[in-house]
């Protein structure tokens, strides 16, 4: 348990019990992951909530639009990946456009370590 000094406010004093290996403390996130593969993963995340929002003709950030999860479209099999995005736009304003969606989002997903 911490005591603290009283004769000094800027001294504590740390039984043998508190002080915690360093190595087993926790690293803060950007040095347990690969900071540009959180960058890379947060960029693919901003295009696809910004396609999205082109795709479903969101003109404000107010209006709401169906969300897809980059992880949860990672989670889904290769063989049925293209499938599922299909029936998950399927109500999009510009249905034309889904397609060419769809295959930049699997070329790009191609690029990410599995979480």
């Amino acid at each position: 348990m911490a005591s603290v000094d009283v004769t000094s406010p800027t001294k504590v004093k740390f039984d043998a019990d508190d002080v915690v290996d360093k190595q087993k403390q926790r690293q803060p996130p950007t040095q347990r992951y690969d900071r540009k593969e959180v960058q890379k993963r947060l960029d693919i995340e901003q295009w696809m909530d910004d396609q999205l929002k082109r795709l479903f003709g969101c003109q404000s950030d107010m209006e709401t639009y169906p969300e897809l999860d980059l992880d949860d479209v990672m989670k889904i099999e290769d063989s049925n990946r293209e499938h599922k995005l299909e029936e998950y736009l399927r109500d999009c304003i510009l249905p034309a456009e889904v397609p060419a969606f769809i295959k930049e989002l699997l070329e790009k997903l191609q690029t990410v370590k599995p979480s």
